[in-house]
């Protein structure tokens, strides 16, 4: 059950939501925007200047340098796919009873319900050039065709600079974030279906299981093995109204 388990993680509609324990995170970037809320007490959010402010609840920006500490506090930290953001503001207090009250329900369902209907997390629509939407598709899927950034060019028929332009103006990251997020999500899924952190290095495109924890350090401030190997429960479902508007 959800309830016992010390860590949790549930995967759909281009969205993350992840409960546990954390200490000290150190510099690292999302690469989705990310709402985050201490779930005990407020914690310390660092900046790219090094300047530090306490938080009940903070939204960071994707690909924005910044460090954490929640002194072994409990937290929730939502993830949007890249360039969606949140439809309304969500205050500390909502989510925050939001989460405990999906923790003691002990039923799946309602994470589906949180993630819907007590966050009102619709359709994120995205006003996105179809060139780089057609970019984006291809680095959204979970094969081996080429997806280095003059290839996804002239497959759309653009220049190199005006894909890298646009698309990191559309949706707030690099094309290497934005194919490595969703290769975290693949990986996710996996682990949580039983596989090997090895195997899903592999099976998710990482040259190898260093690659993958390397990047998955740099992207959320702790190792791949911190987060799958320690009691994790969760998740994967496909909630209605996922899908993005581009």
């Amino acid at each position: 059950m959800i309830l016992h388990m010390e860590s949790h993680l549930l995967l759909g509609g281009g969205r993350a939501l992840y409960v546990g324990r954390f200490d000290v995170l150190p510099r690292h970037r999302f690469a989705a925007n990310a709402v985050l809320v201490g779930l005990d007490d407020a914690f310390a959010l660092e900046d790219d200047d090094g300047h530090v402010e306490y938080h009940a609840a903070a939204f960071v920006r994707g690909w924005q340098w910044h460090a954490l500490d929640f002194q072994g506090g409990r937290a929730a930290v939502l993830f949007l796919e890249p360039g969606a953001g949140i439809r309304r503001r969500i205050g500390a207090g909502v989510l925050r009873e939001a989460v405990e009250a999906a923790l003691s329900a002990r039923k799946p369902e309602t994470w589906t319900e949180l993630l819907q209907d007590a966050l009102g997390l619709g359709p994120c629509p995205l006003t996105v050039d179809a060139r780089i939407a057609r970019v984006a598709a291809f680095l959204s899927t979970p094969d081996d065709a080429p997806a280095d950034a003059m290839s996804l060019a002239q497959r759309v028929g653009a220049s190199l600079s005006l894909v890298e332009h646009r698309f990191r103006a559309q949706f707030g990251v690099p094309m290497g974030a934005f194919r490595a997020w969703h290769r975290m999500q693949w990986a996710a899924a996996l682990a949580l279906r039983g596989q090997s952190l090895t195997e899903v290095a592999h099976a998710a495109g990482f040259y190898d299981s260093a690659h993958f924890s390397r990047l998955f350090r740099g992207m959320f401030g702790l190792s791949p093995s911190k987060v799958f190997t320690q009691g994790l429960t969760g998740a994967v479902f496909e909630p209605r109204d996922a899908e993005v508007s581009r």
